[in-house]
């Protein structure tokens, strides 16, 4: 029996051990799952031409800050992209520097590169010694019509030292075969390609027969002409040129690395020049003009980082697509815009915001919405076209979600990319037109356009940079140090905002509105009616600089007070005019500190909310204000004749009932005419005009007619 379980139990051990033994044979044998392999790391540095001074240093600086960046993944090898950009040719004073540019390319083919992958990317091309630098690198990738050479553009006369250059630069490269860079730089070169049984290759002339004796030669072809400057597609054509590309996306799916990458950050290659330029209020066409022209001006200063601060709730879609389309005109390779949103960009102010390189937004500020402007759906359709055929193609960006953030009536998806793991956003028109409409996976919708968000939703959908709760924190997120310059708005653009404030607002209508009860109760016309004349002046002034008013506006606001003047002074007692009127003028100050005539949408009813209890505001500060000056000034000794004395409360007398009992009596002014006061006449008072000459005080006076309900009078001699 114990002999039987001992057999047992040993046959399950060698059961289990042979299954182990399957197992990692199995294990061996079977080909192990693929690790997702991420992107290799790249950094993306500009190169501005020509190389003079110490452009080559500053560049070898920048690389090799970035070293530790691209090699902290030993299993893979970072890639450098040297982006050339050219200035323009009209400022372009002298060329590379050949010492200069030999230096750098001796840099970039160093030891101290190994395991780096270095690209030159040229977009425009690239002329002069400039070359040089572009063969030192290890692909080269040109747009199909940007033009790489002629390399002795700035020095027509070639040298050996020259020649031996070239040389020694292409053949530890490998990039472009020594005779080809050669016939780059000297014109009196003798180069072909010559086609073989092996190949096609490049030699001078003068190694054709040694090349015969080891190859078949099919045919010839002499490189004309001399020095060579080849085109994109020619250079791919003869192989030279690895990859055509345009734009930073397509250089990006070209070599495998994020579209991120290929931003160039002036910062690496000597440090940010930063200005902050400040966009406020309504976006109009007179606001964009100045925004333009404070950034043309700090740029014309060397600015290279453009921070543009905006707080605004929209205003004129037009106008905020045109400084959208200035600003996304940018290259981010020589200027860096970057949008920074502390408060709000609500409705078509958003658009100006996303149109630049980057965002930079506070956790609680507000990104879209409903604005200034209502938007039909005759504009929105405008917008989107506008926007998706100018700021989306230049960024290469998907024009939906921008879109959605200010205009109704567009259906918004998540989509996902399985294959890469890219996620994005696509209405079904932007999805319909994508040739690789296949590959995605629509997900949820994102909300009711226009889609309202705040700087942490906006994190979350991937349309900001950076959420910052000040600007201190913007300027170290982007590593900004030393003074920053501050476009300042001139004396003028400082004393239209502040006018234009809400605060400053109320109270111009406050001192206008006191101005104006002040002259209705002084004889004449007085210092009350000058205050209120230029207190409104002001008012409406700064309004429509600020572009909430116009002439319709100052037309009501007028037309208003003819109409009170007239219920006061020429028809007492209909009533009409006087409601009217004050209708009118009521309408006008609404109008005026907005920009829109009737609210349909929420943001416009708060707003108009907001109007209509500053106005009630000021009428309630102007009646506490009149009771005031009515009770006081009067007695003061300097203003006494600017506000008519109070009758006493106990003398009711002050009637105009039977004023044609008054005619031809006599009696004495209590105040000055000029030309209408008040007079005592038979023991009581009575508003009187004189015939247009100045009563003082105290004078004797005799009633010479009566029109309607007024009493003129006349001094007795």
């Amino acid at each position: 029996m114990q002999t039987n379980q001992k057999f047992l139990h040993q046959c399950r051990w060698a059961g289990m051990l042979g299954l182990a033994v399957v197992t990692l044979l199995l294990a061996r044998a079977l080909p192990a799952e693929e690790p997702a392999t991420a992107m290799p790391r790249a950094v993306t540095l500009s190169l501005r031409l020509p190389i003079t001074g110490t452009r080559d240093t500053q560049m070898q600086t920048a690389i090799l800050r970035q070293l530790d960046r691209l090699k902290s993944r030993p299993e893979e090898r970072g890639v450098l992209v040297l982006r050339f950009d050219q200035p323009p040719a009209e400022t372009v004073q002298t060329g590379s520097d050949f010492g200069r540019s030999l230096e750098l390319a001796r840099f970039l083919c160093s030891e101290r590169l190994a395991g780096i992958k270095t690209v030159a990317f040229l977009p425009t091309g690239a002329a002069g010694h400039a070359v040089l630098v572009a063969l030192a690198c290890e692909e080269i990738v040109m747009a199909p019509d940007a033009v790489l050479g002629p390399a002795n553009a700035d020095e027509p006369l070639v040298d050996n030292a020259m020649q031996a250059a070239y040389r020694q630069i292409a053949l530890q490269r490998k990039t472009v075969p020594p005779a080809v860079a050669l016939a780059l730089l000297d014109p009196t070169a003798q180069v072909a390609r010559v086609s073989t049984d092996d190949g096609d290759t490049f030699v001078e002339m003068q190694d054709i027969e040694e090349l015969k004796k080891k190859s078949a030669v099919l045919n010839i072809e002499a490189l004309r002409p001399l020095p060579l400057a080849i085109t994109g597609r020619r250079g791919r054509e003869l192989g030279v040129v690895r990859l055509l590309a345009r734009t930073p996306a397509e250089v990006a799916r070209g070599l495998g690395i994020g579209v991120e990458s290929l931003t160039a950050d002036p910062s690496l290659a000597g440090g940010w020049q930063a200005v902050q330029v400040v966009l406020t209020g309504p976006i109009t066409a007179d606001a964009v003009a100045r925004t333009r022209e404070r950034i043309n001006k700090a740029i014309g200063q060397g600015c290279n980082f453009v921070c543009l601060r905006i707080d605004s709730p929209g205003g004129v879609p037009e106008q905020s697509l045109v400084l959208a389309t200035w600003l996304a005109a940018f290259d981010p390779a020589l200027v860096r815009t970057v949008a920074y949103v502390p408060r709000e960009a609500r409705g078509d102010a958003a658009l100006v915001a996303l149109a630049c390189d980057e965002l930079a937004i506070g956790p609680a500020a507000v990104l879209g919405g409903e604005g200034a402007a209502a938007i039909d759906d005759r504009q929105a359709q405008a917008i989107a076209v506008a926007w998706r055929e100018g700021v989306a193609k230049k960024r290469d960006r998907s024009w939906s979600l921008p879109v959605a953030l200010v205009v109704p009536g567009i259906v918004v998806h998540r989509a996902t990319q399985p294959a890469s793991g890219r996620s994005d956003y696509f209405s079904d028109e932007e999805l319909a037109a994508r040739n690789d409409q296949e590959s995605w996976q629509i997900g949820d919708t994102l909300g009711v356009t226009p889609i309202q968000l705040d700087g942490r939703a906006a994190e979350s959908l991937g349309l900001t940079t950076h959420v910052v709760e000040n600007f201190s924190g913007l300027a170290q997120s982007y590593g900004l140090t030393g003074s920053i310059a501050f476009s300042e708005p001139g004396w003028a653009d400082k004393l239209l905002d502040a006018l234009a404030s809400p605060g400053v607002a109320w109270l111009l209508l406050l001192i206008g509105g006191a101005g104006l009860y002040i002259e209705l109760h002084t004889p004449g016309v007085g210092l009350g009616g000058f205050i209120s004349m230029v207190a409104f002046v002001i008012y409406f002034w700064s309004q429509y600089l600020h572009g909430t008013a116009g002439w319709l506006e100052v037309m009501l606001f007028l037309t208003g007070l003819f109409c009170l003047a007239a219920e006061i002074f020429v028809l007492p007692g209909v009533g009409v005019l006087g409601l009217g009127g004050g209708m009118l003028v009521i309408a006008s100050l609404v109008l005026a500190s907005q920009s829109f005539v009737l609210p349909t949408n929420d943001y416009q009813i708060r707003q108009l909310q907001w109007s209509l209890l500053g106005i009630l505001g000021a009428a309630v500060g102007v009646v506490l204000l009149g009771v005031v000056l009515r009770r006081w000034l009067p007695s003061t000794p300097f203003f006494r004749n600017v506000l008519l004395m109070p009758p006493p409360l106990a003398d009711d007398s002050l009637h105009s009932d039977r004023l044609d009992a008054l005619l031809g009596l006599e009696g004495t002014t209590t105040t000055r005419l000029a030309p209408a006061g008040m007079a005592r006449i038979a023991g009581r008072l009575q508003n009187v005009w004189s015939d247009g000459r100045l009563i003082e005080t105290g004078t004797a006076i005799r009633v010479v007619d009566v029109r309607g309900s007024r009493v003129l009078v006349q001094a007795t001699l």
